[in-house]
């Protein structure tokens, strides 16, 4: 295959990305001082894979979907060559293969990926561990976000006596690092005995950003960005196990109708289908064993935060949380907007739980304001639990399809089901009696549309 003049091209060395072609970009890798050396003791196939997913999440940042009548999901094509020095096993027509189905799965656009060999200094073909100073060796990774997941499961993993972790972030603003930092601080003074914690940050930064509404506010492959950086750093410190902290309903992400089922609809960053196909591609690519884990996959969000609320320091540390899709952690006097579907999750997961939100939302909370169920996202998240309630059939085939489509066994089908049916309760006890100017009509075809 030879690259046209419409192929992107990907290269990386010295710390930056160069992304040329119909588009340019370049983006900035760092890492704080304990990690410095990091890319001294990686394989030549190791950095690689980081070129090659923070080429993927430039692409997909910098270039906006656009929505017609003809492309209703706004499916966009990429063409890439990836100038890579282990060019002999990428061009493999089984690695190139997993990749795309990987980023299509992640992000539903259509991925054409060549690669063309780059000559970078040699490494050694097999890289070597970095060690602690007077230190023990962390047993295991866990990607830390700062989101209330990310809290929630660290204080619960640390109260069950998991001991000697690593955590990573992986951001692309500074001001990311700061709170995640602050979060992190604030669990160890609530949790003295939890034993050493190792805290890595991992920055993508892009030179030349332009305007955030330019940019596409999706930006689904960044869990490709976030597994690929994460099973580098496990190989450096010689660790198998990647944690994700993220709540069972949120990895799973059943999409609230049937025609969102497929493309970019349904985020799928954390999806078990997702996780086990990084697992082989990062395994394969890096010779090494490494498995991605979701300790919450059975518990809802306001199960995770429960534990929390049982004690005042942890509680406060779940404030220190961010959580909303709308608002930029950069966006100076903006915190939540009270309207997105992660803030409606965030209130709700508080409230059930017992704990207190304290959250200080910048616009009208949407479960206080006059009319609530105007918003068609609120009613149709309502519609959808009151049909798990009722237990409509629509729903558990809507979910036999969505597990259908993204890989999921079905013999876990049952347990999914139970854990649909336990977030509708959640989602009744806090939003079932908003009030409404114009009631949702059983029979209508706004009360059918989410379950069908």
């Amino acid at each position: 295959m030879h690259a046209s003049s419409e192929t992107i091209h990907v290269r990386y060395a010295d710390g930056y990305l160069d992304v040329t072609g119909p588009v340019s970009q370049r983006l900035q890798i760092t890492a704080q001082a304990m990690l410095l050396e990091l890319m001294d003791h990686v394989s030549s196939r190791s950095v690689d894979l980081l070129c090659i997913a923070s080429g993927v999440y430039t692409l997909d940042r910098i270039s906006k979907r656009k929505e017609t009548l003809a492309n209703e999901a706004g499916i966009r094509t990429f063409s890439i060559c990836f100038h890579v020095a282990d060019w002999d096993y990428w061009r493999q027509p089984v690695v190139i293969e997993r990749i795309v189905d990987v980023l299509h799965e992640l992000t539903g656009d259509n991925w054409i990926i060549e690669f063309a060999h780059h000559q970078r200094p040699r490494r050694s073909a097999h890289q070597s561990r970095i060690a602690f100073q007077n230190a023990p060796t962390p047993s295991r990774l866990a990607l830390y976000s700062g989101g209330l997941d990310s809290a929630a499961g660290l204080a619960n993993q640390l109260l069950a006596g998991q001991r000697d972790l690593m955590l990573l972030t992986v951001g692309h603003q500074a001001s990311i690092r700061r709170r995640c930092n602050r979060q992190v601080r604030s669990i160890m003074r609530a949790l003295p005995g939890s034993g050493p914690l190792y805290h890595a940050y991992f920055r993508v930064n892009l030179q030349i950003p332009g305007r955030m509404r330019k940019q596409e506010s999706s930006q689904r492959a960044r869990g490709f960005l976030f597994c690929s950086s994460a099973a580098v750093f496990c190989l450096a410190f010689d660790i198998n196990e990647i944690d994700i902290y993220e709540n069972g309903q949120g990895a799973i992400n059943l999409p609230l109708s049937s025609g969102a089922l497929s493309g970019r609809f349904s985020t799928r960053g954390a999806h078990p289908g997702f996780l086990r196909k990084m697992s082989h591609l990062v395994s394969d690519a890096l010779e090494a064993d490494i498995r991605f884990n979701l300790p919450f996959l059975w518990r809802t969000k306001a199960e995770m935060v429960a534990r929390l609320a049982r004690d005042p320091a942890l509680e406060t540390i779940a404030q220190l949380s961010h959580s909303c899709v709308h608002t930029s952690w950069r966006e100076a006097g903006v915190s939540h907007c009270g309207k997105c579907p992660a803030c409606l999750e965030r209130h709700q997961a508080f409230s059930f739980s017992g704990a207190n939100d304290l959250t200080r939302y910048s616009y009208e909370r949407l479960w206080r304001s006059q009319d609530p169920l105007k918003d068609d996202y609120m009613r149709s998240y309502l519609d959808n639990a009151k049909a798990w309630q009722a237990g409509d059939a629509r729903t558990l085939r809507r979910l036999k399809d969505h597990c259908a489509l993204s890989g999921i066994d079905e013999l876990q089908i049952g347990r999914i089901a139970d854990l649909c049916r336990q977030h509708a309760k959640e989602v009744l006890a806090v939003y079932g009696e908003l009030p409404q100017s114009s009631p949702i009509v059983p029979g209508s075809s706004t009360a059918l549309k989410v379950a069908a």
